[in-house]
């Protein structure tokens, strides 16, 4: 069955544009490229601790995007993951940037990626990390990228030792969540 010369019944049961080919012809044409562009858009990463888990709610906080904290919201998303683990990249990358989370403690350490190739849209800040790579240093999707640091030490045993994500794609700071196979 053919709908004005596109093979796609599914997407011509919905179009009920009867008289009106031209229209018709370019809502299948935008529907098919918006469905292209969202499956592009939501590409799924490899998760930092290889495992998925997120951090739960501790006496400290909850590791979810949006979460509470204080006068502000938690903007990126905490992995659950023991001191001295292996950290690994999301994506395909290339380091561009190492630094400091807190302006008070030089012991903390980030590692700011860029994807590479079909991921180029995507930077991520990756916290409380150490045996860091060196900047222009590129990685594959799984590869180790650094090592889980001791986030218990600044605040206490009662939370949860993480690494924390923040996604950003062209500066503009996203819910990383549904990124992730978990």
């Amino acid at each position: 069955m053919a709908c004005d010369g596109f093979h796609v019944p599914p997407i011509c049961n919905m179009v009920h544009l009867s008289g009106h080919t031209r229209t018709k012809e370019k809502l299948i044409l935008g529907v098919l490229v918006f469905m292209i562009l969202a499956i592009f858009r939501i590409m799924k990463f490899f998760a930092l601790n290889g495992t998925g888990k997120i951090r739960l709610c501790d006496a400290w906080g909850c590791g979810h995007f949006n979460a509470p904290r204080g006068d502000h919201k938690h903007k990126g998303i905490d992995f659950d993951i023991p001191f001295g683990s292996v950290v690994y990249a999301p994506f395909p990358c290339k380091v561009v940037r190492l630094g400091f989370p807190y302006s008070d403690d030089t012991s903390y350490r980030l590692v700011e990626i860029q994807g590479t190739g079909n991921y180029s849209d995507y930077k991520a800040k990756i916290m409380y990390v150490k045996d860091l790579p060196s900047v222009g240093e590129t990685f594959k999707e799984g590869q180790k990228l650094c090592i889980a640091d001791d986030i218990t030490k600044r605040y206490s045993s009662t939370m949860t030792n993480h690494v924390h994500f923040e996604l950003y794609a062209k500066d503009e700071l996203l819910n990383p969540e549904p990124f992730f196979k978990v």
